[in-house]
């Protein structure tokens, strides 16, 4: 499993996601999995980013959504296998919208 802090991009947090491989693939081209996001913000960084803060909450509530990893990006899918963003490197999108990810797996 992978863990990670989801910011917006100009630093308000909004929540977690976490990815876990599906055959212990080592995330190598090719590798699909799972994924979940918890939706978690203070009142003000909800208001600041309502948009982001909108999408984290929904996507929260289902989970069965899944990933595959692309040569250097991962692919992200929604409950009915729709392409709904991307992940690369500390860079996240999903639904037309950016964040920020902070690798919390050495630290946890």
């Amino acid at each position: 499993m992978i863990y990670f802090s989801i910011n917006s991009p100009d630093n308000h947090h909004l929540g977690f996601l976490v990815l876990m491989d599906e055959d212990d693939s080592t995330y190598t081209s090719g590798a699909t999995g799972y994924y979940a996001i918890k939706a978690q913000a203070d009142e003000a960084d909800r208001q600041a980013c309502p948009v982001q803060w909108q999408i984290l909450q929904q996507l929260s509530q289902h989970n069965s959504l899944s990933w595959y990893r692309q040569s250097d990006y991962v692919q992200l899918c929604d409950a009915e296998n729709n392409i709904i963003g991307r992940l690369q490197q500390q860079y996240l999108s999903l639904c037309d919208q950016h964040f920020l990810l902070n690798d919390l797996t050495g630290t946890l």
